[in-house]
């Protein structure tokens, strides 16, 4: 057996075994036994718990038949060691099941990893790319039977065409009050702009602004109409103290069929089928109180993204002038000196502008060049001097800045992380490679402008990066 393939069943082994929060005896003599039946190595185990459900999953797609089927039956006897299955159990075995068995490619398992969305909320929620009119009426006319037939296996359903409709329905100020309440630097302007979009969100724009931006998953830029449901969390472990845990959630998308009720039809095959594995009915009425806020699950996390990653109506765009020395994100501004600035500057150029992807570090582990040494340097300093009255002199060497230059990163990253909600923070912050051979920072780079004297310019494209090469 491959590798890969290796570190996928200790990864859906292990998602499986944790899944209702018991770990019971029976279970770690199983996950003992698929280690040696497998022949699982030490170093092959914490490598499963880097990589993702998806990616898991991925990997056994590719296997041949009767092993899919002897990796399932292995799970399913996890999943029915305490002689019950719940719903998180029941949902990872299921979404295999589809995963495994489909031939038309209609479902599709996508993890991500989302900071601060750690809630293991079930809701299907119905996305599509464009407005699709026919679909979008028949939610309408059974959007009732719909949603109580989900809330009887506690699934919640989100058509967001429903969701901004109650936004509009609650009285303005109490809604106002609450945007600023979230959001205490947001001018009249922008909390009136944010209050529009918030009652005028639609399907579309949600598949479009939020998923793929709060996903990071291109999948959704064009993607047919179909149901998202939220299937269940994997934790990745940080592999140092310094470093934060990671959560991966799991979704699971369905296509929806070309036929009359397709999303009414699909979700009673889904939950007849999700009904097969749980042994534990979960039938359940919550309640809602209208014109109120719920600012929990799904919720919580919409409005969050809709508050604070369109900030200004800048979304997740970083503004650097060249000339004040500031620099601000989503429209707000990051304080930093010159020098830190600079540094970021350096590190972003280091990562998108050359095919190091990244600034190489110098240290004991990772000596420079005298070529790297001399390249690096005359790079530094000359970003340097965008930001200095006074120019640093040429004669100075690289190696000389190092030092400095780490503990600017680390000043870099306290006034990020004072500025960015914790579940992005990672995207803007100077990481370490893998390796720890370099530093680099995680941003789009068609979201990232320079601004000077002249005008403005996608930070790939300003003129003078033509000079470091």
């Amino acid at each position: 057996m491959r590798h890969h393939q290796k570190i996928s069943i200790a990864r859906l082994i292990s998602d499986l075994i944790k899944s209702d929060d018991v770990i019971c005896k029976e279970e770690i003599a199983l996950y003992n036994q698929i280690v040696r039946t497998f022949d699982i190595s030490q170093d092959e185990l914490y490598e499963a718990q880097s990589i993702s459900q998806a990616e898991a999953v991925s990997y056994i797609r590719h296997m041949m038949p009767n092993d899919q089927k002897k990796i399932f039956s292995i799970l399913q006897k996890a999943a029915y060691f305490d002689n019950s299955c719940v719903a998180r159990e029941a949902l990872l075995l299921l979404t295999l099941s589809l995963t495994l068995n489909d031939t038309t490619n209609k479902y599709k398992l996508l993890s991500s990893s989302i900071k601060g969305w750690q809630n293991v909320d079930k809701y299907v929620v119905y996305i599509e790319s464009d407005y699709m009119p026919v679909i979008n009426e028949e939610i309408l006319q059974q959007y009732d039977t719909i949603a109580n037939l989900l809330h009887l296996w506690k699934f919640e359903f989100i058509y967001i065409p429903k969701l901004t409709q109650s936004f509009r329905e609650m009285d303005k100020d109490y809604l106002s009050d609450i945007i600023r309440y979230m959001n205490p630097r947001l001018s009249t302007t922008n909390l009136n702009d944010l209050y529009e979009r918030l009652t005028n969100f639609t399907t579309d724009s949600f598949t479009h602004d939020y998923l793929v931006n709060s996903s990071h998953q291109n999948h959704f830029y064009d993607i047919e109409p179909s149901l998202l449901i939220n299937v269940g969390m994997s934790h990745i472990s940080a592999s140092c103290p310094e470093q934060q845990d990671t959560y991966f959630i799991n979704f699971l998308t369905i296509r929806l069929e070309d036929e009359p009720n397709c999303v009414l039809n699909e979700i009673r095959r889904f939950l007849d089928q999700y009904e097969t594995f749980i042994t534990e009915p979960e039938y359940h009425r919550p309640k809602r109180s209208k014109n109120l806020f719920h600012y929990h699950g799904f919720y919580k996390q919409l409005f969050d993204f809709m508050a604070r990653h369109h900030t200004n109506g800048e979304e997740n765009r970083i503004l650097i002038d060249l000339s004040a020395r500031r620099i601000w994100m989503r429209g707000i501004e990051v304080q930093m000196s010159a020098t830190q600035l600079a540094t970021y500057v350096f590190i972003l150029h280091q990562t998108l502008c050359t095919h190091h992807e990244g600034l190489i570090k110098a240290g004991q582990h990772h000596p420079l060049s005298q070529k790297d040494v001399l390249r690096l340097g005359t790079t530094y300093h000359a970003i340097c001097n965008l930001f200095r009255e006074q120019p640093i002199v040429d004669h100075r060497s690289y190696l000389d800045d190092v030092p400095n230059i780490r503990g600017y990163i680390t000043r870099i990253r306290t006034a990020i992380a004072h500025h960015i909600d914790i579940q992005d923070v990672n995207y803007y912050l100077p990481k370490d490679s893998a390796d720890k051979s370099k530093y680099y920072i995680t941003l789009d780079a068609a979201k990232i402008i320079l601004r000077d004297t002249v005008g403005e310019y996608l930070f790939v494209d300003y003129p003078f990066w033509k000079s470091l090469r």
